[in-house]
């Protein structure tokens, strides 16, 4: 019976770790985000880290979002959390929302530069 307990308990802590924000889990190794300001063509600004190979984290309108890799042709495309980031090298950016049940922006996208 004990190890039946301690099997469920450490199932337990394998999901919740698993739910935790990478940029959470990243903290947690005492790991620093580098955040990029990017300046959009309609004024707003976005902010993107990238704490692993397959994760943005971008704030917009003063909200954290998480985004995994997507298929892409070229560039680095993140998907996620309503939102689709692009990104063509280390200065240029493209974001748009994504609408319900979307894998790919039917929206257009606005333009971003790294300041």
């Amino acid at each position: 019976m004990h190890s039946r307990n301690l099997l469920l308990a450490s199932i337990a802590t394998l999901a919740l770790t698993g739910c935790v924000a990478p940029a959470a889990r990243h903290a947690d190794r005492g790991l620093p985000i580098s955040w990029t300001d990017y300046r959009c063509s309609d004024g707003q600004t976005v902010q993107a880290a990238y704490p692993d190979a397959d994760t943005a984290l971008i704030k917009v309108h003063g909200e954290a979002h998480t985004l995994h890799v997507a298929l892409s042709g070229s560039g680095a495309r993140y998907t996620g959390d309503g939102w689709q980031w692009w990104t063509k090298g280390m200065h240029d950016g493209m974001l748009a929302p994504l609408a319900s049940g979307e894998t790919i922006a039917s929206s257009p996208s606005i333009d971003c530069q790294a300041r």
